[in-house]
């Protein structure tokens, strides 16, 4: 099957439901974050916003010290849309598309029983900044109260994403953020694939696409209900 236009397999790339991915501790991470260098960070503007977004991990003054498996076994990938990932997970993303990802090496320990190796932080810093809209299936956030205006606002923010076509030119783009969808991260098929055949734990993978045989692994997907209203689950 094609991997462009609609054919294209595309999932959200969000916490597995059925494991910790808070099962780890970041050491110092607020002041990690405060001293951090961002200015090599890629900086894009959301719909609407006159404010940039900056994606990607920034340099930080000193190795991030990091603990995993604080009570249950190993995973491959903790945390949310920015990871503390072990080696073989972050081999793997940087073999099938290096220019999608940035990683800082941790210096990383875990309990006695188990041979955790070293974790790395991970995040995506590509970005696809538009879309095809007209075939794509999503909600805008729209208006609401923001507390710290005191006042009513519109947002231009996905709310909601259940199917995703792509534009032509993105086609060799296995990993991304779309630039108004950011509370997760979006992975090709192809990527899925190789997560799924290498055991990887930590991820589920939610189709944006109709859910083709194999596709869904857990029933707790971030598009489970609009599929199943489909009648394709």
């Amino acid at each position: 099957m094609s991997e462009a236009g609609a054919a294209r397999r595309l999932f959200i790339a969000s916490p597995t439901h059925l494991r910790n991915p808070s099962d780890f501790e970041l050491f110092e991470e607020d002041r990690l974050r405060r001293e951090a260098d961002r200015s090599g960070m890629v900086g894009h503007r959301q719909t609407g916003n006159h404010f940039e977004t900056q994606f990607g991990l920034p340099r930080y003054a000193e190795t991030p010290r990091v603990r995993i498996a604080l009570r249950n076994k190993p995973l491959d990938f903790y945390g949310f849309d920015r990871w503390v990932l072990s080696d073989r997970a972050r081999q793997l993303l940087h073999g099938m598309d290096p220019a999608a990802f940035d990683f800082v090496e941790c210096d990383t320990s875990g309990p006695a029983k188990y041979e955790v190796g070293t974790y790395w932080l991970g995040k995506v810093k590509r970005v696809v900044t538009d879309f095809d809209r007209d075939t794509s299936v999503f909600e805008l956030a729209g208006r609401f109260y923001d507390p710290s205006l005191k006042q009513e606002v519109y947002s231009h923010r996905i709310r909601t994403l259940n199917r995703l076509t792509l534009l032509p030119g993105a086609e060799d783009a296995l990993a991304f953020y779309l630039l108004d969808y950011t509370p997760y991260p979006i992975f090709d098929g192809r990527l899925v694939d190789a997560i799924w055949a290498a055991k990887l734990t930590g991820l589920m993978f939610s189709p944006l696409h109709r859910p083709q045989k194999g596709d869904v692994k857990e029933k707790y997907i971030q598009t489970y209900q609009y599929w199943k209203e489909q009648g394709a689950l």
